[in-house]
Protein backbone atom coordinates (compact mmCIF):
# COMPACT_ATOMS: atom_id res chain seq x y z
CA UNK A 1 0.00 0.00 0.00
CA UNK A 2 1.34 3.89 -0.82
CA UNK A 3 1.28 6.58 0.50
CA UNK A 4 0.32 7.75 4.40
CA UNK A 5 -2.86 6.21 5.30
CA UNK A 6 -2.45 8.22 8.72
CA UNK A 7 -1.68 11.44 6.91
CA UNK A 8 -4.56 11.35 4.35
CA UNK A 9 -6.74 10.61 7.12
CA UNK A 10 -6.75 14.60 7.71
CA UNK A 11 -8.33 15.10 4.38
CA UNK A 12 -11.94 16.63 4.28
CA UNK A 13 -12.44 13.63 1.62
CA UNK A 14 -11.19 10.98 4.41
CA UNK A 15 -14.37 9.21 4.77
CA UNK A 16 -13.33 8.48 8.56
CA UNK A 17 -13.12 12.45 9.25
CA UNK A 18 -16.87 13.36 10.46
CA UNK A 19 -17.80 17.05 9.02
CA UNK A 20 -20.12 19.16 11.63
CA UNK A 21 -23.40 18.19 12.02
CA UNK A 22 -24.59 21.26 11.70
CA UNK A 23 -23.40 21.74 7.65
CA UNK A 24 -24.47 18.66 6.86
CA UNK A 25 -27.95 19.77 8.26
CA UNK A 26 -27.89 22.95 6.49
CA UNK A 27 -27.28 21.31 3.05
CA UNK A 28 -29.50 18.68 3.35
CA UNK A 29 -32.44 21.10 4.56
CA UNK A 30 -31.71 22.77 1.41
CA UNK A 31 -32.44 19.74 -0.72
CA UNK A 32 -35.70 19.41 1.18
CA UNK A 33 -35.97 22.92 1.61
CA UNK A 34 -39.94 22.63 0.08
CA UNK A 35 -41.32 19.86 2.30
CA UNK A 36 -42.82 20.93 5.99
CA UNK A 37 -42.39 18.20 7.84
CA UNK A 38 -38.85 18.89 9.19
CA UNK A 39 -39.03 16.36 11.45
CA UNK A 40 -39.17 13.62 8.73
CA UNK A 41 -36.38 15.21 7.24
CA UNK A 42 -34.24 15.26 10.68
CA UNK A 43 -35.39 11.40 11.72
CA UNK A 44 -33.92 10.75 7.48
CA UNK A 45 -30.46 12.53 7.70
CA UNK A 46 -29.80 10.93 11.37
CA UNK A 47 -30.73 7.71 10.07
CA UNK A 48 -28.38 8.57 7.17
CA UNK A 49 -25.74 9.77 9.06
CA UNK A 50 -25.79 6.62 11.91
CA UNK A 51 -25.27 4.62 8.43
CA UNK A 52 -22.46 6.38 7.14
CA UNK A 53 -20.70 6.09 10.70
CA UNK A 54 -20.99 2.53 10.86
CA UNK A 55 -19.99 2.35 7.45
CA UNK A 56 -16.84 4.59 8.16
CA UNK A 57 -16.21 2.75 11.22
CA UNK A 58 -16.27 -0.65 9.20
CA UNK A 59 -13.90 1.28 6.78
CA UNK A 60 -11.46 2.34 9.37
CA UNK A 61 -11.46 -0.92 11.06
CA UNK A 62 -11.14 -2.73 7.35
CA UNK A 63 -7.76 -0.72 6.71
CA UNK A 64 -6.52 -0.66 10.23
CA UNK A 65 -6.48 -4.53 9.62
CA UNK A 66 -4.95 -3.82 6.16
CA UNK A 67 -2.35 -1.78 7.63
CA UNK A 68 -1.58 -4.91 9.99
CA UNK A 69 -1.43 -7.32 7.45
CA UNK A 70 0.71 -5.27 5.06
CA UNK A 71 2.98 -4.37 8.48
CA UNK A 72 3.07 -8.27 9.01
CA UNK A 73 3.85 -9.10 5.19
CA UNK A 74 6.47 -6.50 5.27
CA UNK A 75 7.77 -8.43 8.36
CA UNK A 76 7.85 -11.59 6.24
CA UNK A 77 9.22 -10.17 3.14
CA UNK A 78 11.86 -8.54 4.93
CA UNK A 79 12.77 -12.43 7.19
CA UNK A 80 12.21 -14.23 3.79
CA UNK A 81 14.62 -11.88 2.18
CA UNK A 82 17.58 -12.20 5.07
CA UNK A 83 16.77 -16.25 4.40
CA UNK A 84 17.15 -15.93 0.49
CA UNK A 85 20.87 -13.54 1.29
CA UNK A 86 21.99 -16.52 4.35
CA UNK A 87 20.85 -18.98 1.86
CA UNK A 88 22.60 -17.53 -1.22
CA UNK A 89 25.81 -16.54 0.90
CA UNK A 90 25.95 -20.87 1.64
CA UNK A 91 25.23 -21.90 -1.37
CA UNK A 92 28.17 -19.55 -2.54
CA UNK A 93 30.45 -21.12 0.17
CA UNK A 94 29.06 -25.15 -0.83
CA UNK A 95 29.89 -24.10 -4.76
CA UNK A 96 33.39 -22.67 -3.34
CA UNK A 97 34.19 -25.69 -1.71
CA UNK A 98 32.95 -27.97 -4.29
CA UNK A 99 34.84 -26.31 -6.88
CA UNK A 100 38.02 -26.72 -4.64
CA UNK A 101 36.74 -30.52 -3.78
CA UNK A 102 36.59 -31.33 -7.58
CA UNK A 103 40.59 -29.52 -8.27
CA UNK A 104 42.14 -31.17 -5.40
CA UNK A 105 39.86 -34.52 -6.96
CA UNK A 106 41.44 -34.49 -10.44
CA UNK A 107 45.08 -34.04 -8.98
CA UNK A 108 44.72 -37.28 -7.44
CA UNK A 109 43.46 -38.88 -10.32
CA UNK A 110 46.61 -37.70 -11.69
CA UNK A 111 48.41 -38.88 -9.43
CA UNK A 112 47.00 -42.35 -9.38
CA UNK A 113 47.19 -42.52 -13.05
CA UNK A 114 50.55 -41.34 -12.71
CA UNK A 115 51.44 -44.31 -9.99
CA UNK A 116 49.36 -46.88 -12.12
CA UNK A 117 51.69 -45.77 -15.12
CA UNK A 118 54.98 -46.30 -12.66
CA UNK A 119 53.80 -49.36 -11.68
CA UNK A 120 53.34 -50.96 -15.25
CA UNK A 121 56.62 -49.43 -16.20
CA UNK A 122 58.30 -51.38 -12.97
CA UNK A 123 56.33 -54.57 -14.09
CA UNK A 124 57.49 -54.51 -17.72
CA UNK A 125 61.64 -54.22 -15.95
CA UNK A 126 60.82 -56.61 -13.10
CA UNK A 127 59.72 -59.11 -16.03
CA UNK A 128 62.71 -58.48 -18.15
CA UNK A 129 65.36 -58.64 -15.21
CA UNK A 130 63.22 -61.73 -14.61
CA UNK A 131 64.00 -63.37 -18.14
CA UNK A 132 67.44 -62.18 -18.25
CA UNK A 133 67.93 -63.75 -14.80
CA UNK A 134 66.18 -67.01 -15.73
CA UNK A 135 68.88 -67.14 -18.98
CA UNK A 136 71.53 -66.87 -17.23
CA UNK A 137 70.63 -69.54 -14.57
CA UNK A 138 70.06 -71.64 -17.66
CA UNK A 139 73.67 -70.79 -19.04
CA UNK A 140 75.20 -71.32 -15.50
CA UNK A 141 73.73 -74.80 -15.31
CA UNK A 142 74.69 -75.52 -18.69
CA UNK A 143 78.29 -74.40 -17.62
CA UNK A 144 78.08 -76.13 -14.45
CA UNK A 145 76.95 -79.47 -16.31
CA UNK A 146 79.99 -78.81 -19.03
CA UNK A 147 82.46 -78.36 -16.35
CA UNK A 148 81.33 -81.66 -14.89
CA UNK A 149 81.46 -83.35 -18.31
CA UNK A 150 84.69 -82.11 -18.78
CA UNK A 151 86.27 -83.04 -15.11
CA UNK A 152 85.06 -86.33 -15.63
CA UNK A 153 86.78 -87.01 -19.02
CA UNK A 154 90.09 -85.12 -17.54
CA UNK A 155 89.62 -87.81 -14.57
CA UNK A 156 88.98 -90.82 -17.50
CA UNK A 157 92.39 -89.63 -19.40
CA UNK A 158 94.20 -89.34 -16.08
CA UNK A 159 93.09 -93.03 -15.03
CA UNK A 160 93.62 -94.22 -18.83
CA UNK A 161 97.50 -92.47 -18.30
CA UNK A 162 97.90 -94.22 -15.39
CA UNK A 163 96.96 -97.33 -16.48
CA UNK A 164 98.82 -97.32 -19.67
CA UNK A 165 102.52 -96.12 -17.78
CA UNK A 166 101.34 -99.00 -15.13
CA UNK A 167 101.69 -101.54 -17.93
CA UNK A 168 104.19 -100.00 -19.66
CA UNK A 169 106.76 -100.71 -16.34
CA UNK A 170 105.21 -103.87 -16.06
CA UNK A 171 106.18 -105.14 -20.20
CA UNK A 172 109.54 -103.14 -19.10
CA UNK A 173 110.68 -105.06 -16.57
CA UNK A 174 109.27 -108.48 -18.04
CA UNK A 175 111.60 -107.53 -20.83
CA UNK A 176 114.27 -106.74 -18.74
CA UNK A 177 114.10 -109.80 -16.47
CA UNK A 178 113.59 -112.04 -19.84
CA UNK A 179 116.51 -113.34 -21.43
CA UNK A 180 117.90 -112.11 -24.21
CA UNK A 181 116.06 -113.71 -27.43
CA UNK A 182 117.27 -113.93 -31.59
CA UNK A 183 115.88 -111.08 -33.13
CA UNK A 184 112.30 -111.99 -34.37
CA UNK A 185 111.42 -111.32 -37.85
CA UNK A 186 109.37 -108.28 -38.49
CA UNK A 187 105.84 -108.07 -37.24
CA UNK A 188 102.98 -109.04 -39.90
CA UNK A 189 100.21 -107.15 -37.94
CA UNK A 190 100.30 -103.67 -34.97
CA UNK A 191 97.52 -102.04 -32.73
CA UNK A 192 96.46 -98.39 -32.98
CA UNK A 193 94.90 -97.16 -29.51
CA UNK A 194 92.30 -94.85 -30.27
CA UNK A 195 91.49 -92.34 -27.81
CA UNK A 196 87.88 -91.46 -28.84
CA UNK A 197 84.68 -91.49 -27.42
CA UNK A 198 86.14 -93.07 -24.73
CA UNK A 199 89.08 -95.72 -26.08
CA UNK A 200 89.62 -98.56 -28.16
CA UNK A 201 92.39 -100.89 -29.42
CA UNK A 202 92.60 -101.14 -34.10
CA UNK A 203 94.67 -104.09 -35.26
CA UNK A 204 95.85 -103.21 -38.41
CA UNK A 205 98.71 -105.20 -41.03
CA UNK A 206 101.72 -104.09 -41.86
CA UNK A 207 104.65 -102.63 -39.89
CA UNK A 208 103.44 -99.96 -36.98
CA UNK A 209 103.40 -96.60 -38.77
CA UNK A 210 106.07 -93.41 -37.49
CA UNK A 211 105.65 -90.89 -35.06
CA UNK A 212 103.25 -88.12 -35.88
CA UNK A 213 102.19 -90.19 -38.42
CA UNK A 214 98.92 -89.81 -40.26
CA UNK A 215 96.16 -92.34 -39.78
CA UNK A 216 92.16 -92.63 -40.92
CA UNK A 217 90.29 -94.79 -38.53
CA UNK A 218 86.52 -94.90 -39.46
CA UNK A 219 87.00 -92.20 -42.00
CA UNK A 220 88.85 -89.97 -39.16
CA UNK A 221 91.75 -88.47 -39.76
CA UNK A 222 94.10 -89.16 -36.48
CA UNK A 223 97.72 -88.43 -35.79
CA UNK A 224 100.33 -90.66 -34.16
CA UNK A 225 101.46 -89.06 -31.05
CA UNK A 226 103.65 -92.31 -29.37
CA UNK A 227 104.64 -95.85 -30.18
CA UNK A 228 105.19 -97.96 -27.93
CA UNK A 229 104.55 -101.55 -26.51
CA UNK A 230 101.21 -103.09 -27.16
CA UNK A 231 98.69 -102.58 -23.73
CA UNK A 232 97.34 -106.48 -23.64
CA UNK A 233 99.13 -108.52 -21.35
CA UNK A 234 101.89 -111.02 -23.46
CA UNK A 235 101.43 -109.27 -26.47
CA UNK A 236 104.64 -108.03 -27.86
CA UNK A 237 103.26 -106.50 -31.20
CA UNK A 238 104.09 -102.96 -31.54
CA UNK A 239 101.00 -99.89 -30.63
CA UNK A 240 100.59 -96.89 -32.15
CA UNK A 241 98.55 -94.08 -30.04
CA UNK A 242 96.94 -91.53 -31.83
CA UNK A 243 95.14 -88.42 -30.88
CA UNK A 244 92.96 -85.97 -33.30
CA UNK A 245 95.18 -83.91 -35.26
CA UNK A 246 95.09 -79.93 -35.78
CA UNK A 247 92.95 -80.24 -38.72
CA UNK A 248 90.95 -83.04 -37.14
CA UNK A 249 87.09 -82.19 -35.27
Amino acid sequence: MQGNPRGDRESEDWPGRRPPDEGIRHRLRALFAATDDEEAVDALISDRGREIEEQTERLQQTIESLERREEQAGRLRSAVEEMLRHGSAELDERQAELAALAVELRAREEAVREQERDIALRKQELGAVELRRAAVERREETATEREAALEQAAADVRDRELELAERERSAAVVSDLAPPAAPEPEAATHLLYVARDGWQLVERDGPVPPLDAAVEVDGVALVVARVGHSPLPGDLRACAYLEPGHGAA
